[in-house]
């Protein structure tokens, strides 16, 4: 009887939860559907308070705008079983502590928060985590003893060194190595490239749980070191926690046992490795790359069970420490203790939103936005529309800066759930759509925005915003009163509100009133600044300074508070009492640039010259781009401008002596002279000077120099632009930027033209110099100089092209003078068609100071390589790409497969906002928006072939077009990307660009293009260097015709039978996309007759085909000729409609060169098959057919066979297989011969009767 009575108990058990199972299941149905009013239906109808439907009630509301405080929650929620796991994952939420560094603190979080303090923490980081929010809220009510010790409450290790900040060029500074990470001790300075020589010094911030770096963010983005030294008496197993707002590596006596590459913000216990803690001295070593601003980090070690260990000692001083090796240390990852939690719920409720919601919510605690995103999959899949879903779903894309998600999330939630509060919430934020609403509209969509929500916050900012439209000021006090009331809890609210007296109202005593009050009762750094600008404009200075300096002591570390004080002391130019703050700020960062030049500003004033120019010179070897602090360490030195010693003088008096000597007219004037003047700085960057005088010779002249751009930018001036007329009077010329108009202009005339300016690098060569001058010119010109002066010793690397031009090289004070100089040089011939590119034919000067062409392979390495990051999207795509794995599949079948699939599904588009000039977009970015460029496109190449395990690397391309010699040495003056891939051991180049174009097909473009071969991975030992797109693997393009021509006396019709493979594929292809046929026939039409000289008609076009993803091309034109056979008696004569000319005319059309001939500037072809059947009426037979020929010039091959098949029927075998190879002009008469003969070969005539 009992176990009956058991069975049914279990029986009935099992049925209410199935039945409450699905009633749950129907609730996130309604929910996920946006059907929020039967969601709450059916949930009121489940009421219990188990913790599942306490929170997920909570959620509910927040959907339907409920943000109202509701205790209740908070103190059932405190009563449940592991609500730990849920208040870490529930922290930012609405009904928990909100985004409370967004929003501030309000009453509600407050008490949650006190409600949450008060109630039995077990995990160490939750009462880790409480301590330092409790600490926050202690701060903001000033409350600083309390802030304090709750900060030293927390076991996070206080005594630190720092190093920083080295460079972080597009994130790659955490795999570079730098000397910091093998020297814990230094007596020389680390070299932190553009940053300038730092070293070890000692943090002051030794009463903070967290530790940051905001007194080395004037440099931006960058590395940073933090080390410290931990004494343990014995060995010991131990948990090394940390949290990070940067990528980062950390390593135990030189041993690397933790990383993590993800540049995000944390909580302190995001990352957590267990290891061996050696006996006695131990250095612990932390390395940040930061690629935005604020870099921060927090480390504890705890014992295995995670309760604080008391058995260590730190200290911030150096300590000869342990060397270990990584067997010794032993680090082991463990997983975060609630992610795993949430896990197993899911895996155990996998059909629940709930479990997957609070596990989507932990992994954004630490801003892991892929594994969120993975996690709501499944049910966004299910639920596309969801706005729950969609607003979790921003959250993780604006973690991971992907601006273009969040702006469609946010667009199709307005459009498929308008009524939702989230869209109206950000209408509100944006502004711009309310402005262009009427106030008419504006009032219903504010209506519609306050029936979306329960708050009155947001009730009386909806009240606010539509008086101030209607400029109903009285409304608007009102308004104002009733915000200020209901933030009375609230900071940042009120911080918002209270100069809105002043700046709307004009009641700036208010304004100052209500600021006082809140400075006397709360922190805020932004209401001390506030108050203490107001009491500025009021020329109240020891009121402005009181307050901003009134929490100096508890801020006594932080130069971002420091700094404020001491440029107000110099505004009421107290400087004396300033250097004091100097010295406090530096001492906390010996190497902040902005501190030393305050600190040389202050000294200058008290006329301290020497201590201010040592200062001065000390910040410029940190801020070396800084030109005005470059000018007062001039005018202290007392320098002259070098480059004015060395430049052009007596302009006039030379411009009396040489007007008029040369004569020769060649485009409208000649050039007098042409002085260059380059100063180059010890830091980075320097100056210039140019003097240009042009004589006007014709009225081509006048046309060229009436509207005269030159093309300036960045920091220049000009300092002459004028006519200098034959009498010597002088004419300026009218200037807007650097565009100049020349009014008056004449032959005879002079035109000259002087400016200056300054340049700057940055990033790795930013030390570096590197540009290239013409010697040659069109014109005749009567001198010409280049003048480059580098500090004493600096290296230049210097090289001439097309002729000999050595430096004369003298030293001039502290500097190298280098000057390259001619004179009377004649001019050289004018450009002809199909000649090379200028670079390639006239003299020029290369100049670089880089030493090779690996540092620029390196540093693009360096540059691209955070952006190849395989996630979850990428992942996808291989997946989809190899369904059935790759390993089966030949290297050539992988490269091929990944090439048709960027090829066929991606759109090339440079936009700048969207593309920078050298970092390729992460793949996963152009695979979701199916758009990139070059680099963009090269990237997801080499990423998704170096999956499929193929050798695959970026190649920077300088094209052809711009010449074989426009780079020489070292310099970054790349104009596209590609990728080169191996297969079966051959080096395959691949231009992603062209979504017509087969694989392993080259334009023309990259046919002796300058490449430079790009690793994909950071620890290769090749070098690398510059190199030609010379005889590279690649498809041919071959040209075929199979042409039917059949000839009666009343027409002539012709079947042509066109195939193309190669690069010229892409062409045709582009024509066969369109989908419209007549189109498609109109550009057969117009290609066919820029080949057949007669007129004809096309009749029809068919069997198009495409083959093998455009590898091959066909089709058929039918076409008939307006064309009769002539006579001569008896005797019909015909000329055969030739369909494609491998030589024309234009080739040779001068009659003598003065240039070679660039052949690939003429030929985009690699060999023509022609094929003619020629049919005339039955009875007819061909009686005078000309010869066969073979002719041939080097490499050059062309050929006609004539075939009599039958005596009606004529075939013609044409056959042409030009080289590439450029004509020279000693060989220009005999490619003439060669030419003319093909011409003359093409217009035999055939007889027939």
């Amino acid at each position: 009887m009992k176990n009956k009575l058991l069975v049914f108990f279990v029986l009935v058990c099992n049925i209410a939860q199935v039945f409450s199972q699905n009633k749950q299941d129907k609730f996130w149905e309604a929910l996920l559907k946006n059907d929020r009013v039967l969601a709450d239906k059916i949930l009121k109808s489940e009421k219990n308070n188990d913790l599942e439907f306490l929170i997920t009630n909570e959620i509910l509301r927040e959907e339907m705008g409920k943000f109202v405080e509701h205790p209740v929650f908070t103190e059932a929620f405190l009563q449940q079983p592991d609500f730990e796991y849920y208040l870490y994952a529930l922290w930012n939420e609405s009904y928990v502590f909100d985004v409370y560094l967004e929003t501030g603190f309000d009453k509600r979080n407050k008490d949650v928060l006190e409600a949450v303090s008060q109630s039995t923490i077990k995990n160490q980081d939750i009462k880790d985590a409480l301590s330092y929010l409790n600490s926050v809220v202690s701060r903001e009510n000033n409350a600083w003893d309390k802030y304090f010790a709750l900060n030293d409450s927390i076991p996070s290790i206080k005594d630190w060194q720092y190093c920083g900040v080295f460079e972080n060029l597009n994130e790659s500074g955490l795999d570079r190595y730098y000397e910091p990470e093998s020297k814990a001790y230094s007596k020389t300075p680390f070299d932190a490239k553009s940053n300038g020589l730092v070293n070890w010094y000692t943090s002051k911030s030794t009463k903070e749980a967290y530790q940051f770096f905001t007194n080395h963010e004037s440099y931006g983005a960058g590395v940073n070191y933090a080390q410290t030294f931990l004494s343990a008496k014995e060995e010991q197993r131990a948990i090394i926690r940390i949290g990070s707002g940067s990528s980062f590596k950390l390593w135990l006596n030189d041993v690397l046992i933790y990383q993590n590459n993800e540049d995000v913000s944390t909580d302190l216990n995001a990352y957590k490795v267990l290891v061996t803690i050696p006996k006695g001295e131990n250095r612990l070593l932390l390395k940040l790359a930061e690629s935005g601003y604020g870099s921060y980090f927090i480390t504890s070690i705890l014992n295995e069970d995670g309760s604080p260990n008391a058995n260590l000692s730190y200290s911030s001083e150096f300590k000869p420490y342990n060397a270990s090796t990584l067997n010794q240390i032993n680090p082991e990852v463990i997983d975060n203790t609630f992610e795993v939690y949430f896990k197993n719920k899911v895996k155990e409720n996998p059909n629940n939103f709930f479990y997957s919601y609070c596990l989507a919510n932990t992994y954004l605690r630490n801003s892991k936005y892929e594994e969120a995103k993975n996690v709501l999959k499944p049910f966004y899949t299910k639920y596309p529309k969801s706005s729950l879903i969609r607003k979790i779903l921003i959250q993780a894309y604006l973690f991971e800066g992907d601006n273009t998600s969040f702006n469609e999330l946010k667009k199709n939630i307005e459009l498929d759930d308008p009524d939702y509060y989230l869209p109206l919430v950000y209408k509100i934020i944006e502004f711009s759509d309310l402005n262009r609403m009427t106030v008419a509209e504006l009032k219903i969509f504010l209506e519609k925005f306050k029936k979306s929500v329960d708050n009155k916050m947001l009730v009386h900012m909806s009240d606010f915003i539509y008086n101030a439209r209607k400029e109903d000021m009285k409304a608007l006090r009102e308004n104002l009163d009733d915000l200020f009331k209901v933030s009375k809890n609230n900071v940042k609210m009120l911080l918002r509100c209270a100069p809105l007296y002043g700046s709307l109202l004009n009641e700036d005593e208010k304004t100052i009133k209500l600021l006082e009050e809140i400075n006397t009762n709360y922190f805020s750094y932004s209401g001390i600044t506030t108050l203490s600008s107001y009491y500025a404009n009021r020329k109240e200075k020891d009121k402005s300074l009181k307050i901003i300096s009134k929490d100096l002591n508890n801020f006594s570390s932080d130069n971002t508070y420091i700094i404020p004080i001491i440029e107000k002391l110099h505004n009421y130019q107290n400087y004396k009492e300033s250097i004091d703050y100097i010295n406090m700020g530096l001492e906390n960062y010996p190497y902040s640039f902005k501190l030393l030049e305050l600190k040389g500003d202050a000294l200058l004033k008290l006329n301290d010259e020497k201590n201010a120019l040592a200062s001065f010179e000390k910040s410029l070897k940190h801020d070396s781009g800084n030109s005005q602090l470059r000018k007062k360490i001039k005018d202290l030195k007392s320098e002259t401008n070098v480059l004015n010693d060395i430049s052009f003088t007596d302009v006039y008096k030379f411009i009396g002596l040489n007007r008029g000597k040369t004569l020769t007219n060649n485009y409208g004037y000649n050039i007098l002279n042409d002085d260059s003047n380059i100063e180059l700085f010890n830091e980075g960057g320097g100056k210039y000077r140019f003097i240009i005088l042009y004589e006007v010779t014709s009225n081509n002249g006048i046309e060229f120099f009436k509207e005269y751009n030159l093309d300036l930018s960045g920091s220049y001036h000009i300092v002459k632009s004028e006519i200098v007329k034959p009498d010597g009077s002088i004419v300026p010329a009218d200037k807007s930027g650097s565009n100049l108009v020349f009014k008056g202009l004449a032959v005879g005339d002079v035109i000259y033209i002087d400016y200056e300016g300054s340049f700057l690098s940055s990033g790795r060569f930013y030390k570096d110099y590197t540009d290239s001058f013409m010697f040659d010119s069109f014109h005749p010109t009567l001198k010409s100089s280049l003048k480059i002066i580098t500090p004493k010793n600096h290296k230049l690397f210097y090289k001439t092209i097309n002729g000999a031009l050595e430096p004369k090289i003298s030293k001039l004070e502290n500097y190298d003078l280098y000057e390259w100089k001619v004179e009377n040089l004649p001019e050289i011939p004018q450009e002809e068609y199909y000649m090379p590119s200028t670079v390639d034919v006239a003299k020029y000067l290369h100049i670089s100071t880089i030493s090779n062409w690996n540092d620029i392979s390196m540093w693009y390495s360096d540059l691209v390589r955070s952006s190849v990051e395989v996630d979850t999207r990428v992942k996808d795509v291989f997946n989809t790409l190899f369904p059935k794995g790759y390993k089966h599949l030949k290297e050539e079948e992988k490269a091929k497969i990944i090439y048709n699939y960027i090829k066929n599904n991606f759109t090339y588009s440079y936009v700048s906002f969207r593309q920078s000039g050298y970092v390729p977009q992460k793949p996963s970015k152009t695979i979701k928006t199916s758009l990139g460029d070059c680099k963009d496109f090269s990237t997801l190449y080499v990423t998704l072939a170096n999956m499929a395990e193929l050798k695959a690397n970026l190649v920077l391309v300088l094209t052809s077009d711009y010449g074989r010699n426009e780079i020489v040495l070292p310099n970054t003056d790349f104009n596209h990307c590609i990728a080169k891939v191996e297969i079966d051991g051959k080096e395959q180049f691949l231009e992603l660009t062209n979504k017509y174009l087969p694989f392993k097909s080259l334009p023309t473009s990259l046919r002796g293009a300058t490449a430079l071969e790009i690793p994909f991975h950071s620890d290769t030992t090749i070098k690398y260097d510059l190199f030609k797109l010379d005889n590279v693997l690649r498809d041919s393009s071959v040209f075929t015709n199979d042409v039917k021509i059949k000839v009666n006396n009343d027409k002539v019709t012709m079947s042509i039978d066109t195939k193309f493979t190669g690069h010229i594929n892409s062409y045709y292809a582009s024509i066969l996309e369109e989908p419209n046929p007549e189109v498609v026939k109109k550009s057969v039409y117009d290609d066919l007759n820029n080949q057949i000289e007669d007129d004809f008609v096309l009749d029809e076009l068919i069997n198009i085909e495409r083959i093998d993803d455009d590898n091959a091309i066909k089709y058929t034109a039918n076409i008939t000729l307006d064309k009769k056979p002539s006579k001569i008696g008896s005797i019909n004569i015909f000329q055969l409609p030739v369909v494609s000319h491998p030589y024309t005319s234009d080739i040779i059309s001068f009659e003598k060169r003065h240039y070679p001939i660039e052949y690939i500037q003429y030929e985009n072809l690699d060999e023509y098959f022609n094929t003619y059947n020629l049919f005339i009426d039955e009875g007819m037979s061909f009686t005078e057919i000309p010869k066969n020929q073979k002719l041939t010039f080097k490499d050059h091959l062309y050929e006609i066979v004539y075939t009599k098949v039958e005596e009606n029927h004529l075939q013609i075998n044409m056959h042409a297989k030009p080289s590439l190879e450029n004509i020279s002009v000693e060989e220009y008469e005999a490619f003439k011969v060669y030419v003319k003969s093909i011409l003359e070969a093409e217009k035999e005539f055939i007889g027939y009767k």
